[in-house]
């Protein structure tokens, strides 16, 4: 049995969601993640030779509670504006409700948008594109932070430029890993149908230049 040694370890609190996330970079080339939330534990691990060493910094938007953010503004903007051009009690008593209501909703979607879009730094498969590893920017500090994700963006890369196998074998232990993801509930089905699918044609446009 190969001996594990811990390199870095990170450990993300999200209070908003309630969720306990630890990061874990061992023997060179692995991570393992850790998740505690309201909904029980997850544990899983991932090989960085399966990752693009160059991970993406944004705000993951969630378009739905955008979109409800936007209409349920607007829809009291509306009531408002009418209001302020009827100001008579008669109105201002049958619409008095409607206002507190689509501001009660306003603020609810607000609060989810922010739930449903953190900000976040992004390692997506190389060939696949999805992505398989999610961190919280400048969590638990700014410093730690920097520290963890540039060691881990180090190791991704040393890991890349260390394979010596030929694309088509790094093709098949790539589509293995999402596989494996997927059945883990780490990847959306759709999301690993969408990187097969992309692995599958490279597979083809290798196989055509052989």
């Amino acid at each position: 049995m190969a001996i594990k040694i811990t390199n870095r370890v990170m450990t993300q609190e999200s209070r908003f969601k309630g969720e306990l996330r630890r990061f874990e970079i061992y023997n060179e080339k692995f991570i393992k993640v850790n998740i505690h939330n309201i909904f029980g534990d997850q544990s899983y691990h991932i090989n960085m030779d399966i990752l693009e060493p160059w991970p993406s910094r944004h705000r993951r938007i969630s378009r739905p509670w955008l979109f409800s953010l936007i209409y349920f503004a607007l829809a009291t903007l509306i009531y408002i504006g009418y209001l302020y051009r009827h100001p008579e009690q008669q109105t201002l008593i049958q619409l008095l409700p409607f206002i507190f209501l689509f501001i009660l909703l306003t603020l609810a979607s607000l609060l989810m948008f922010l739930y449903k879009s953190p900000s976040v730094l992004e390692f997506r498969s190389r060939y696949g594109g999805c992505v398989v590893l999610s961190l919280l920017n400048n969590k638990p500090s700014k410093d730690e932070f920097k520290h963890f994700s540039d060691e881990l963006k180090t190791r991704v890369l040393a890991a890349s430029q260390a394979v010596t196998i030929d694309k088509e074998q790094m093709l098949d232990i790539e589509l293995a890993e999402l596989q494996r993801l997927a059945a883990q509930g780490v990847l959306t089905e759709n999301a690993c149908q969408r990187a097969r699918e992309r692995v599958s044609n490279m597979h083809f446009s290798t196989a055509v230049s052989d």
